[in-house]
């Protein structure tokens, strides 16, 4: 026992020093090595870098790694406003369904509030991808809880994938090309997205929350199911009562 104590000891020690020596540098998601970059560059062409937008100020920040290495930094407000604009070519040789595309470490740092194609609304649905046609993106997001992630945009290809925002570097390198995005630090409350926004004809509502109607559907349900236990238990007895007299 001693000295499982001494080795555990030492194992926390070791790691206190690797913590210690260990540069405080906030990594991004540079490269996606899960993507066939072969495929995804016979079916997308990035034109440029997404340019991300800050509603609140108008500050626009080119999704693209600096030359030293870096992605810029949005600093943000919980409940803040962001526009995400970028164009793509489809290369793909027939017509296929495509859909718009964000995505962060853990995927819970923005809400999606509009989505456009070529300045058309396109809800929550997909959208036809012509061979050789380009289009104009754009995604809305608001920042909903206050954390330091990294944000990348794309486009989800029917039968190829979800393909990430990124320069068509050939040969491709090692690893992939490096995906183009930023970093959004975030400070504040964590928001619901559609806090403070009015919903007709529903008025204010709150995504988290459980809804009244919601609620007392669930409620039906577990009566609805109790109950048919019950006359399936009382059927039984039923049954085997009248069994047994016969």
């Amino acid at each position: 026992m001693k000295h499982l104590r001494s080795v555990a000891t030492l194992a926390v020690v070791l790691f206190a020093v690797v913590l210690a020596f260990s540069a405080p540098v906030a990594r991004a998601h540079e490269q996606e090595t899960f993507v066939d970059w072969n495929v995804a560059y016979a079916n997308l062409h990035f034109v440029s870098a997404p340019v991300f937008t800050e509603r609140k100020n108008g500050v626009q920040h080119p999704g693209q790694v600096d030359t030293a290495g870096a992605y810029p930094t949005i600093t943000l407000n919980t409940g803040d406003i962001l526009v995400v604009n970028y164009s793509f070519q489809y290369k793909g040789l027939k017509e296929r369904r495509g859909d718009l595309n964000w995505v962060t470490r853990l995927g819970l740092d923005f809400g999606t509030i509009g989505r456009y194609v070529d300045g058309n609304w396109i809800g929550g649905g997909s959208f036809a991808l012509v061979p050789g046609k380009t289009y104009n993106a754009t995604l809305v997001l608001r920042s909903l809880q206050p954390t330091l992630r990294h944000l990348h945009v794309g486009v989800s290809v029917q039968d190829v994938g979800n393909l990430i925002a990124a320069p068509t570097v050939l040969p491709i390198p090692v690893g992939g090309p490096i995906l183009y995005g930023i970093f959004t630090n975030a400070h504040g409350p964590v928001v619901e997205p559609l806090q403070g926004f009015n919903v007709p004809p529903f008025g204010n509502l709150k995504l988290l929350e459980p809804w009244p109607w919601a609620v007392a559907g669930f409620v039906a349900q577990v009566i609805i199911g109790l109950g048919f236990i019950i006359f399936m238990f009382w059927f039984g007895k039923w049954q085997a009562k009248r069994g047994a007299s016969a």
